[in-house]
């Protein structure tokens, strides 16, 4: 891939002749960008030609670089860019191309424009989705390699709060229609969690992934770590029900679910702790926490399906409390009762 040179003089710049416009060299609809840098009649005069390819180049290789995020994460997998798949494609090019990327974005401090930054607020008149095409949503999507709030906007160049990752996720989606209706821009090589019990506790996969809250909270990494953690647990205690011929009555009771906590105590304790993760420290979350208490609002039983149900269902491989009516958590304090725990259970398996 090409890497251009942004900290250009003005003395270069005025030697430049003739100047060569860039050309959008995606073939996505990203190109619409490069093409109107190119021809909206009002940055014509008052953008130099030379600045003009600046921006154009700039433009066309943060395209580049926004593709390769969609691919290497698998965004477009399911047809769609939503804002978890903003969020992933945020952490990619933060991670991989963030000096590159400053460079390319630009900024016009101090009257020094570089960069993109040659045409955004000089003029554009085009619109796009309603709204001014270079300024707001090519300058919005552009912020995807600056460090984000980790709450529901982008940061800038100057690291004020932007773009939400909704209204960015939805600019992407509608300039990608055609490419990710195609199926050119998934990634094969990626595949998405699968609980393969055979009952009620492989919705949990759905529930994360259709979740529209955590759509909108966690990124689509989050949501893999979190739906993979869950699948794994799900597993095992599929294990411990098997291995012990705790369901030949297809009734799960209260026995049998002490019965399941002390296998998956005695055989996974630490791998328990790993899957299930916590989140203590907010910067820190890990395992299943990925998704927990970030805000999913599907129920079931009466509860919250993310939080309440499943993360209760999930202390199963934690210790009992010593009273023997309930379930510590990660921290080591009294959750669901086994008398709940074994009711969700039940209705999951064999409901």
């Amino acid at each position: 891939m090409k890497k251009i040179t942004l900290a250009v003089s003005a003395l270069l710049l005025s030697s430049l002749t003739p100047p060569v416009f860039a050309y959008g060299t995606t073939s996505t609809g990203l190109d619409k960008i490069v093409e109107i840098i190119n021809t909206d009649a009002r940055l014509a005069k008052k953008v130099s030609p030379e600045g003009l390819a600046i921006a154009s180049n700039s433009a066309d290789r943060m395209n580049e670089i926004i593709l390769e995020a969609i691919s290497a994460k698998g965004c477009a997998n399911d047809g769609q860019i939503n804002a978890a798949d903003a969020r992933s494609i945020n952490d990619y090019i933060y991670d991989h191309y963030y000096d590159e990327w400053v460079d390319l974005h630009g900024d016009d401090e101090g009257g020094v424009e570089t960069g993109f930054h040659y045409v955004q607020n000089n003029g554009n008149r085009t619109i796009l989705f309603g709204k001014n095409a270079i300024n707001a949503v090519a300058d919005g999507m552009y912020h995807l390699g600056f460090e984000s709030t980790r709450k529901f906007r982008l940061k800038n160049e100057d690291g004020n709060k932007n773009k939400t990752f909704m209204k960015v996720a939805h600019w992407l989606d509608a300039l990608l229609a055609e490419q990710l209706k195609s199926g050119v821009l998934k990634n094969v090589q990626i595949e998405e969690p699968q609980s393969t019990t055979g009952n009620g506790l492989d919705t949990i996969i759905e529930t994360i992934y259709n979740d529209p809250v955590l759509q909108i909270r966690v990124s689509l990494d989050d949501m893999r770590e979190g739906a993979l953690s869950a699948a794994a647990m799900n597993s095992l205690i599929m294990e411990a029900i098997e291995n012990q011929d705790l369901n030949i009555d297809n009734e799960i009771s209260v026995a049998d679910a002490k019965a399941i906590n002390s296998y998956l105590q005695n055989h996974y304790a630490e791998q328990w702790a790993e899957l299930h993760g916590d989140d203590e420290e907010k910067a820190e979350e890990t395992g299943y926490h990925l998704v927990q208490s970030d805000g999913a609002k599907h129920y079931i039983f009466g509860e919250n399906a993310v939080n309440k149900v499943f993360d209760g269902i999930y202390h199963l491989g934690f210790k009992a409390h010593s009273n023997g009516r309930r379930l510590l958590n990660e921290d080591g304090n009294k959750n669901a009762s086994f008398n709940m725990v074994a009711y969700w259970l039940d209705s999951l398996i064999n409901r």
